[in-house]
C-alpha cells in the first residue's frame, strides 16, 4: 500500500508540474499573440550585432526605432555609420548620410534593409509563420518563427519576450549570418504621423521612384 501511495503522489506531482509548464507556455504564447495583434506602435532604442557564418562579429550598430502598424516604421542607425530608413506604408527610403544618397524601394523589399519591417503587420504570427516554442533563456520566453513562404532574406527568426513585450530578435539569413537585435522599447505610445514621412535633403542623389 505504501508503494502504491507513493506512486499515486508521484503521479499527481508529475501531472501538476506538467500543467504548470503548459500554463507557462500558454501565457508566453498569449504574450506573443498580444505583441502581434494588440500592439499598434513601438518606440525606443536598439543594439544590433551581425555575426558571420563562423560566429565572428562583423558589425555592431546602435540606434533608434519607431514603428506604427500597419506598414510604417523609422529605423535610425546612429553608430557607427549614420543611416535613416523610413517605411511610409508603400515605399522605403534609405538615406546614407556619408554617401549623400537616398535609395527608394518598394516596401516588400524592406526586410533586407531594416529587420523591424518583419513586424509591421498587425495580425496573428501564425498567418506568416510556423511558430515553435523554444526553451526559456536569459529571463525571456523564446519562439522560433519560420516563414510559411520561403524568404530570400532569412531562414528563421527567434523572438524573446518578457512580461513587458519583445526584448530580442535573432535572425538567421540564407548565407548563414546571424543578426542579434536587443530592444529597449515602449508599446502603444503616440507617435506623430510625420515621423514616417521622408523628403530627400536637397543636393543628394536619389535612386529609384516612389510608388
Amino acid at each position: 500500500m505504501r508503494k502504491i501511495g507513493l506512486l499515486s503522489v508521484a503521479s499527481l506531482l508529475l501531472v501538476a508540474s506538467t500543467s504548470i509548464a503548459s500554463a507557462k507556455t500558454d501565457t508566453a504564447r498569449e504574450r506573443l499573440n498580444h505583441f502581434f495583434t494588440k500592439v499598434s506602435s513601438l518606440k525606443g532604442s536598439f543594439n544590433q550585432q551581425v555575426f558571420s557564418k563562423k560566429g565572428k562579429l562583423i558589425q555592431n550598430s546602435t540606434g533608434l526605432l519607431y514603428l506604427s502598424r500597419p506598414g510604417r516604421f523609422r529605423w535610425i542607425y546612429k553608430t557607427p555609420d549614420p543611416q535613416v530608413i523610413v517605411g511610409d506604408g508603400k515605399n522605403i527610403w534609405i538615406y546614407d548620410e556619408d554617401l549623400e544618397q537616398v535609395t527608394i524601394k518598394p516596401l516588400s523589399r524592406a526586410l533586407s534593409s531594416a529587420p523591424i519591417a518583419i513586424l509591421t503587420r498587425k495580425q496573428s504570427p501564425d498567418a506568416q509563420f510556423i511558430v515553435k516554442p523554444m526553451k526559456a533563456s536569459g529571463g525571456l520566453d523564446w519562439f522560433q518563427l519560420i516563414p510559411r513562404k520561403k524568404s530570400k532574406d532569412f531562414k528563421s527568426i527567434q523572438l524573446g519576450l518578457d512580461k513587458k513585450g519583445m526584448r530580442q530578435m535573432i535572425m538567421l539569413d540564407q548565407l548563414g549570418q546571424k543578426t542579434v537585435i536587443k530592444l529597449n522599447t515602449q508599446s502603444n505610445v503616440p507617435i506623430p504621423g510625420k515621423t514616417f514621412y521622408f523628403k530627400p535633403p536637397s543636393g543628394v542623389d536619389v535612386i529609384g521612384k516612389a510608388i
